[in-house]
Parts: structure tokens; C-alpha cells; sequence
């Protein structure tokens, strides 16, 4: 008798109230292969105590990332010091306007040119949505999202 016969003679049974397959599973780790990730720099990811850290003070991100690594239908809105759209992990997840081909909006010129003058908007960024597993750089929580740069704050913050 087959597993599926099985598992309907124990749910006519009475004696059960679910029954399913045991199924083979394995724990899965996903790493990317971006350098700053593989060093330990991005600790609040995934820390392993490295240079006396915290063991599993961290996001769990490995295991998110075993479930999933995209949210490219999502869009999400940066409001910080700008995005530098030429950025090797940034550029390819950032945000597209429709209407004129930019990547945001620059609350203090006006404009849409929201590029980065002093470096905190990037990195938060690239902390949400730096591409993963490409070789480069930093990795961020999606690997693939959509970044919308609208820039807020001047270089003084």
C-alpha cells in the first residue's frame, strides 16, 4: 500500500485528525558571494561573534533569504540625503518614474536629480536593497526591490 493510500485510510480512521507524509527536508542557508558580506563587515545580517560581536545579534537575514531574496514588485521610498544612482549595488534596483525616466524626487532644488551629496542616503539604501549575490560590494535584505531616492536632507543633515 502507497503513502497516499495510507494517509486516507488514517484519515477515515477516526483515530487521527491529519495526517501527511513525513517529508525529507534540510536546512538551507543561503550566502551571497558579495565581498563585504563574506568579510563580516555587514554583521547586522548575520553575526557570527566576529570581531567580538554579539553571536546572533543580527537581522537572521540567511534564513529570510532562504525563503526570499526579491521584492521587486515593491517600491520603496528612501527620504534621506539622496541615492547615488551610479552605485554598482544600487543602480539596478533603483525605481523608475514612469512619466520622465528618473529615479526620485530632490525636495530642496526641486527638481528630479536626488543625488546623494553626503553618503547616508546611499547607505541606508543599500542597507534595504543593495543587488545581492553579484561579486560586489555590499548585499542588502532584498536582493532585488525597487528604491525610490527622494532626497530630503542637504550633505549638513
Amino acid at each position: 500500500m502507497g503513502i497516499p493510500a495510507l494517509i486516507k485510510l488514517y484519515a477515515q480512521s477516526g483515530l487521527v485528525e491529519f495526517a501527511e507524509p513525513d517529508y525529507l527536508v534540510h536546512a538551507a542557508v543561503t550566502i551571497p558571494n558579495d565581498p563585504r558580506y563574506l568579510d563580516g563587515t555587514l554583521w547586522g545580517l548575520n553575526n557570527t561573534g566576529q570581531n567580538g560581536g554579539t553571536m546572533d545579534a543580527d537581522i537572521d537575514a540567511p534564513e529570510a533569504w532562504d525563503i526570499r531574496t526579491s521584492a521587486s514588485n515593491i517600491v520603496v521610498a528612501v527620504l534621506d540625503t539622496g541615492i547615488r544612482t551610479t552605485h554598482e549595488d544600487l543602480a539596478a534596483n533603483l525605481w523608475t518614474n514612469p512619466l520622465d525616466g528618473s529615479h526620485g524626487w530632490n525636495a530642496l532644488s526641486g527638481t528630479n536629480n536626488p543625488g546623494d551629496d553626503e553618503g547616508h542616503g546611499s547607505l541606508v539604501a543599500g542597507i534595504i536593497g543593495a543587488r545581492g549575490n553579484n561579486g560586489r560590494g555590499v548585499v542588502g535584505v532584498a536582493w532585488s526591490v525597487q528604491i525610490m531616492a527622494l532626497k530630503c536632507l542637504d550633505s549638513s543633515g
